[in-house]
């Protein structure tokens, strides 16, 4: 209890002398809509004439008399902005609001109802060529005949239907093969003849133990993933097929979230052990670091989120450059991101208000498209995008309609 005490004197004892220096704040300035960073932003500490004006990429840095000074950040088309902080806090990334009538447009393209008239409740769909194979419940038939897995021809013809029996989902694997997974087994799906048959059965926790962290192939090396400490080091490492000798090829860590940890390791190690609400808040606190890798048109290329950057290295994991990336500092930025495997293209998605809208990210630069927003259509689920057009499904809340498959063109 003594040296708890003496901690906590030490503490307060940090902040009150941090209070009487002189406070140097840094950080860059972002759109909340784009993520793009604001320049020409003015930073004043209200009350003064001191304050400085954001560069080109919306940096800044500025010296507080104290920490009780509160900074105004002003922008002709974006709403103010007043931040006062703690002595902790040295460097600030802030997001603007633009004003309501400087909002870009976001372009709106029409949907088409792909799975119309199939009678059948959509649950997964997978693309086999321009072929749509799809899972779900035909209404038509009881429980114990469903559900139904059925290959539809680019033309609309059904090609087969084969009745599964347990509702599952589809499943692409880092070797190329296709899996159907329920609840408590995962079957590989094998295609002859114009039909189709699940095999090869495997318990569902040991099969997604190997799996999920399964990348892809290259240059006959399997690219894999691992998380530590709390999700805030990721390691990708690849293993050679043939040796099975094993290289880290790539670590991100968020650094910021691991200082926090190291912190709060300290302070549970000097007083009781976390009870169920401190775990809840720290499952909030940190979410896994997001840096997705992807290997498409002969380019592997690392998004990495945390580091603000996109990666690219050759088939053969050898570094080729970086370029920098801001799009995902937009507050409405998902961790997620879709590749259509027809064309090689990528795309961000961002959610604004329960509205979904798409941005392709040009790999080389790092930049981004125009924003395409799929109208009329809220808190849509699984979307993919092939051949370059989007797919999503959707069913209208509170109806008895068939959830069903839709589409909308990107170009």
């Amino acid at each position: 209890m003594k040296k708890l005490i003496i901690f906590f004197i030490a503490l307060s004892s940090a902040a009150i002398t941090t209070a009487q220096k002189p406070v140097v704040i840094k950080g860059s300035i972002f759109d909340a809509e784009t993520g793009e960073p604001v320049s020409e932003v003015h930073v004043i500490i209200k009350g003064s004439e001191s304050g400085t004006i954001t560069d080109k990429n919306g940096s800044y840095s500025i010296t507080l008399r104290s920490t009780k000074d509160t900074l105004l950040y002003s922008h002709v088309q974006y709403t103010d902005i007043e931040k006062t902080f703690a002595g902790t806090d040295l460097k600030a990334d802030i997001l603007m609001e633009p004003m309501i009538n400087m909002l870009p447009d976001a372009i709106i393209k029409p949907v088409v109802n792909v799975s119309k008239g199939m009678l059948l409740d959509v649950t997964d769909y997978y693309f086999l060529g321009d072929s749509i194979l799809y899972s779900g419940f035909c209404y038509r038939y009881n429980k114990k005949n469903n559900p139904w897995i059925v290959l539809i021809a680019p033309d609309g013809d059904t090609v087969f239907t084969y009745c599964t029996g347990m509702e599952g989902t589809f499943y692409h694997d880092c070797f190329g093969n296709l899996h159907y997974l329920t609840e408590e087994t995962a079957y590989q799906i094998i295609f002859e003849n114009n039909s189709m048959r699940l095999d090869f059965p495997t318990d569902i926790d040991e099969f997604r133990s190997i799996m999920d962290d399964c990348k892809f192939v290259s240059d006959g090396k399997v690219l894999f993933s691992q998380f530590t400490d709390k999700n805030q080091i990721l390691v990708y490492y690849h293993a050679d097929m043939e040796t099975y000798e094993t290289e880290v090829f790539r670590t991100i860590a968020d650094e910021v979230k691991l200082n926090m940890l190291a912190f709060q390791g300290l302070f549970f190690s000097m007083g009781p052990p976390p009870n169920e609400h401190d775990l809840r808040f720290e499952e909030m606190m940190y979410e896994p670091v997001f840096a997705p890798v992807i290997k498409a048109n002969d380019t592997i290329s690392i998004i990495n989120y945390t580091d603000s950057k996109i990666e690219w290295y050759d088939t053969s994991f050898n570094a080729l450059g970086s370029a920098p990336i801001h799009f995902q500092n937009s507050k409405y930025c998902e961790d997620e991101i879709v590749v259509d495997e027809a064309t090689g293209r990528v795309y961000a998605i961002f959610i604004r208000n329960g509205k979904t809208s798409v941005k392709e990210i040009f790999i080389q630069s790092g930049t981004t498209g125009q924003e395409i927003s799929i109208p009329e259509f809220y808190w849509i689920d699984n979307i993919k995008v092939h051949n370059n057009k989007l797919y999503f499904l959707y069913r209208t809340m509170h109806s008895g309609e068939l959830r069903a498959l839709y589409r909308m063109l990107l170009e």
